[in-house]
């Protein structure tokens, strides 16, 4: 079910470590986390929960254009 995640592409509302354009890189189902990177910079990288991708206020779904 979770593979769904597996490159999904992810935009953050509030630029995160400066940027805002994400993809998931893995899938930790036991944790119920993903790890996703900055598309711009690879090297940028982190881990967010299944409910926290899932709020949109934090994160939308694709990359959107933002102001």
């Amino acid at each position: 079910m979770h593979n769904k995640y597996l490159n999904s592409k992810w935009t953050s509302v509030k630029k995160v470590k400066g940027w805002r354009h994400y993809q998931v890189r893995n899938v930790f189902k036991k944790k119920k986390e993903l790890e996703i990177f900055a598309v711009c910079d690879k090297k940028i990288f982190f881990n967010v929960t299944y409910s926290e991708i899932r709020n949109e206020s934090l994160w939308l779904p694709g990359w959107k254009e933002m102001d």
